[in-house]
């Protein structure tokens, strides 16, 4: 008896096995066909600087280290309607970070930059600073505050001015 409910089970395991098998198969079929897979790997791509935006971020972080300003612990964020946004410290001080803002159209980047920061491309404050440069489809932002406020803004804005030249 015990035999024959060890063989009933062992094939029901079988049965699942291949059946979540076949599952997954066209899942990822699927997946291919209504391009979702297309989409992921691009997102993955974006996510890890090696899509569209790769070049920009890798000359970004490599204009910087040239000027011994190392940037730190990247981040990045994606809005699901294909705008993406990374930012780095500057150093590893959190009171010092530029954020690279890649939208999809022009108009896009100017409706979510107004109502991010105003109209103003410098908003200085008592205890803050943040510096905006508009191209296009890409904001590039150097906030800072305490002590330290705007210690970087000289060489930000040669590699910004410097890398936005590059993209026309």
């Amino acid at each position: 008896m015990k035999k024959q409910v060890a063989g009933i089970l062992a094939c029901a395991l079988l049965a699942a096995t291949v059946g979540c098998s076949k599952h997954n198969v066209i899942n990822k079929e699927t997946k291919l066909y209504n391009m979702q897979s297309f989409d992921e790997g691009n997102i993955r791509a974006k996510s890890q600087g090696k899509g569209l935006n790769g070049k920009f971020l890798n000359e970004l972080q490599l204009t910087f280290g040239s000027l011994h300003i190392p940037l730190t612990h990247q981040m990045y964020s994606e809005d699901g309607r294909g705008n993406i946004s990374y930012m780095y410290m500057i150093n590893g001080n959190p009171a010092q970070y530029i954020s690279l803002h890649v939208f999809t159209n022009e108009q896009e980047r100017v409706n979510r930059i107004h109502n991010w920061y105003g109209d103003q491309n410098v908003i200085d404050t008592q205890n803050s600073r943040t510096v905006i440069y508009n191209h296009h489809r890409a904001s590039l932002v150097y906030t800072s505050s305490g002590k330290e406020k705007g210690k970087y803004d000289e060489q930000v804005k040669q590699v910004f001015n410097s890398l936005l030249d590059r993209l026309d």
